[in-house]
């Protein structure tokens, strides 16, 4: 292998490490990496200074735990969504013996009546908590007056300053 190629090599496994047999990503050291290819410590050094590897590392380290946290969220929100949808038919459901039960019983009980009240009234509340809710276009409209008063004092701030 080329001493450039060879360098590349040293490279890409500095700032990418690499994947372990159990799965798990790896990101060796300097000294680690000369002592497996058997390469003099101060070209590595130099190479690694002058090209910023330790930047790049930085960089790709960044961008690799954006992409996970992503994935984490993206994962997140399916089960919370999916969480939502079940809980939203059970409430559904509820509903649906509430009203079998009524149009089937002639004479309701006082504590049947109040069962009855209570499971509609946890249905409710778990429809509500499981539905999105949207803004009034009301109040949207004031957060966006006062964004653009904030603006405007920003603006007088900044040419009084000029």
């Amino acid at each position: 292998m080329s001493v450039k190629n060879l360098k590349e090599v040293i490279r890409n496994e500095y700032v990418h490490g690499y994947i372990n047999p159990l799965g798990q990503r790896v990101m060796p050291t300097l000294d680690a990496l000369i002592a497996k290819y058997k390469v003099p410590s101060s070209t590595i050094y130099r190479t690694s200074s002058k090209d910023k590897w330790k930047d790049q590392r930085n960089a790709f380290r960044d961008k690799l735990r954006e992409e996970i946290d992503l994935q984490k969220t993206e994962e997140l929100q399916g089960k919370l969504f999916k969480s939502d949808e079940i809980s939203a038919e059970i409430a559904h459901e509820i509903f649906a013996k509430i009203k079998e039960l009524l149009n089937k019983e002639t004479q309701i009980t006082p504590n049947g009546l109040a069962s009855v009240s209570t499971s509609a009234l946890t249905a409710q509340k778990l429809i509500k908590n499981t539905s999105p809710s949207f803004p009034s276009s009301q109040s949207n409209q004031s957060t966006f007056l006062d964004a653009l008063k904030i603006l405007d004092e920003i603006a007088d701030l900044k040419r009084s300053l000029a």
